[in-house]
Parts: structure tokens; C-alpha cells; sequence
């Protein structure tokens, strides 16, 4: 019989055996390989999970229509969801563990919360790819597992202020802002910035409780300035009650965010009154399929909208792309199952094949710089009578300034 120490000895070994194989190890052995994606299918943000489930789903059957090869094996995608519900904080770390711990995923896909994962990173770290954060300031300094798949709001608002000042007249800007929200209070730093940089006023700054439903003491302080333009910060769920009650209010003039408001969320959001209500209404953020240059884009745009009957986000494209960046790295790693690895090659892989967002590449042709992939920014404007979005003015940012900007000839034509 062994004795209590000889016992403890042997099950030391065979958890140091264990871990030296890595956390993952027996996980995707098949030839079908699991990620993960942690999304806001209900909530607050629910106008942005479904989405990006949708396009997911795109992108999945379309790189398995080849599918990759890695360890001299052809392998095929799965991806395991989770709900975060709008509460990354408790469900969404609750999936995470679930994903990392009992189902073994390598790498995940999520949306928002990327502060309430970092310790759960620190303990087992895997690759994380965020399809949608742009919070400010940004997340990447957050943890090295980190990676986001667009330009944070730094490379995108600067241009509401830039095309506010030179296309609509703007020398005055009030902001109403939802305290609390993290997105919102950072994109309200960042209009002050921009608007610092571009010689325009902010004429008040004026906020509403999160849960609010009565905004009519954060518009009249706003309005009582007298502003040329409203720039209202937040998320499109939160941003629409307010431009309603802001319209209502008897202010006509322009209101400028960055929420990616598409034509279906204004409609289902702000009732049979939504074109008069969007009338003279400016979004600032990334680059949208259906507006896009790229023929890829445009493409999915067509086919996303033929499928689910609705507009496409700008995320959906980021999501889409989503499960080619995993094979890419997986590919490259030469692993499916090493989160080390394959977050190693996520830093060193190329553009791949199949995608359809038009990244911006880095040197080399990298996707990644820094661990942010980045598109063309946009600043859209709504056509009042057609009920939807036209390009107003694409462009780059360096240096908190807009650089390259194209603008079309008329955009409402």
C-alpha cells in the first residue's frame, strides 16, 4: 500500500504532466475545431449581438465551404455562443470560464466587457478577439490577449467634428452624454478634443442617467446654449429615445453620434415617425458594408440583407471576418488546440483570404498592428425621403486628426 506521500507525489506529477500539455489539451482533436463567442443577444445591447451572430454564421459557412488545414488536416469551424445578456460584469465572465474551463475553447470571439474578463485572462489566458469594443480610452492596454478587429473611437470621431465644422457650418456643439456608460462618457472626451482641434466651440455639456427615460433636463441645458448641432453620446439603443424627445422639443437643426444607427433600428426604435425624426442626422464610425467601396463588402452587404432581412452594421462585417482570422492563426500556429500559439500568430498573420471588411493592413501586410485590425472610418448621413444612409465622407485618422478625406459629390442623390 502507498503511502499518503508517494499518493500526493504521483498526483503532483500527473498535474504538472497536465498543465505542461496546456489548458486546452484534448480539446478540438476532431476534425471540426470549436471557438468561442460571447455576444449581447438580449439586453440593452441587443441591437448589436444578433447582428453580429448573423454575420458570424456567414463567415463560418463560408470558410467551410474549403475549409483550412492545420497539422496536415482539413478542419472545418464551429463556434460555441453564450448570451452575456448586457452584463459582461456576471453572465458574460460566467461563459467565459464555462467556454475556457469545461468546453476547453482556445481563442473567443466577444463584443463588450473587456475589463470584467482580464482577471479571468490572468488566471488561464487565452486569446480574446474583440468584434465591436471601441471604448475610450481604448481596451488593448487592458491585457496582451486582447485583440480588436476595428479602429477605436479616437480614429472615428474626429471626423464628426471635421465634417461638422466644414459641411454643416458648425461653430457651436452641445453634447448630451449617458452618464455612466462607458462608451458615452469616452466619446464625450473625445468630441471635446476634436472640437478643441478644429476651432469649435462646446457650447454645454449635458447628461441623463443611464436608465432614464425622461431626458428633457440634459436637452434643455443643451439647447439653452443656443449650439449649431447636437452631438448626443452613446450606444443606438440609448441614443434614439433621446433624439425623439430631442425632436419633440422643437430642436431642428443637425445631431451628430457615433452609434451606427441603421435604417431598421431607427424604424423598430422611433416608430412610423422615424425618417422626419432622423432628418438632418450625421453618423460618425466605421465604415458601413452598403456604403462601402469594397466590392467584397458591398457583396455581403447584398447577401446579408437577402438573408435576414435587415441592414448591415458596420460590426457585421468585423464579425463575418471573424472565423478566417482564426483559421489563419491556427494555420499558422500549426495548432488548434494552444491558445499561446495561436495567439502568437494572430500578431503575425497577413490579411487572409475571404474576408470582406477591406482592412487597412500594416507593414508587411500585417492585419494586426499592435493587436488592432483597422477599416476606413465614415461619417454617414441619413436621406430623409429615401429612409436611409448615404456616405457623406470617408477618411483616416493620424494624430487625433482627419486625414484623406473623400467626400462624394452628392451624397443624397
Amino acid at each position: 500500500m502507498r503511502s499518503r506521500s508517494a499518493a500526493a507525489l504521483t498526483a503532483a506529477a500527473v498535474f504538472a504532466a497536465s498543465a505542461a500539455c496546456g489548458a486546452q489539451s484534448g480539446a478540438n482533436d476532431g476534425d471540426t475545431v470549436k471557438v468561442g463567442a460571447i455576444l449581447s443577444l438580449s439586453g440593452i445591447y441587443s441591437t448589436l449581438g444578433p447582428a453580429q451572430k448573423n454575420a458570424l454564421t456567414m463567415g463560418v459557412e463560408a470558410l467551410n465551404k474549403t475549409g483550412f488545414t492545420v497539422g496536415g488536416r482539413k478542419r472545418t469551424l464551429e463556434i460555441s455562443y453564450a448570451d452575456d445578456r448586457s452584463d459582461a460584469a456576471t453572465t458574460g465572465v460566467t461563459a467565459l470560464r464555462e467556454m475556457v474551463q469545461a468546453q476547453k475553447i482556445p481563442v473567443i470571439a466577444y463584443g463588450l466587457g473587456s475589463d470584467t474578463y482580464v482577471p479571468q485572462l490572468k488566471r488561464q489566458p487565452i486569446p480574446m478577439v474583440n468584434i465591436l469594443d471601441s471604448s475610450y480610452p481604448g481596451i488593448l492596454d487592458l491585457s496582451q490577449n486582447l485583440f480588436l478587429t476595428r479602429g477605436a473611437s479616437p480614429t472615428y470621431v474626429p471626423g464628426c467634428l471635421h465634417y461638422a465644422k466644414r459641411n454643416l457650418g458648425t461653430k457651436s456643439i452641445s453634447v448630451i452624454t449617458a452618464k455612466g456608460e462607458p462608451y458615452a462618457e469616452g466619446l464625450t472626451q473625445l468630441v471635446a478634443k476634436s472640437a478643441q482641434t478644429e476651432g469649435v466651440a462646446i457650447a454645454a455639456t449635458a447628461e441623463f442617467p443611464l436608465s432614464s427615460t425622461d431626458y428633457s433636463n440634459a436637452i434643455g441645458a443643451a439647447l439653452a446654449a443656443k449650439p449649431d448641432a447636437v452631438y448626443l453620446s452613446s450606444v443606438t439603443a440609448v441614443i434614439l429615445p433621446v433624439l425623439k424627445q430631442l425632436r419633440q422639443s422643437g430642436y431642428t437643426g443637425p445631431v451628430i453620434h457615433s452609434s451606427g444607427v441603421n435604417p431598421d433600428q431607427a424604424e423598430a426604435i422611433l416608430g412610423a415617425q422615424f425618417d422626419s425624426i432622423m432628418k438632418d442626422n450625421y453618423d460618425c464610425a466605421g465604415t458601413l458594408p452598403t456604403t462601402s467601396a469594397n466590392p467584397a463588402a458591398k457583396s455581403f452587404a447584398e447577401a446579408y440583407q437577402a438573408r435576414f432581412n435587415e441592414y448591415p452594421q458596420d460590426l457585421t462585417m468585423w464579425a463575418h471576418d471573424f472565423p478566417f482570422i482564426v483559421a489563419a492563426a491556427m494555420t499558422k500556429a500549426d495548432s488548434v488546440t494552444d491558445p499561446e500559439k495561436i495567439q502568437k500568430a494572430l500578431s503575425e498573420i497577413t490579411v487572409p483570404e475571404g474576408t470582406v471588411s477591406g482592412w487597412l493592413p500594416g507593414d508587411g501586410g500585417l492585419l494586426f498592428t499592435g493587436r488592432n485590425a483597422r477599416t476606413a472610418s465614415e461619417v454617414t448621413a441619413w436621406c430623409a425621403g429615401k429612409r436611409t444612409l448615404r456616405s457623406a465622407m470617408v477618411f483616416d485618422t493620424r494624430d487625433g486628426a482627419v486625414v484623406d478625406p473623400v467626400f462624394p459629390e452628392d451624397t443624397c442623390a
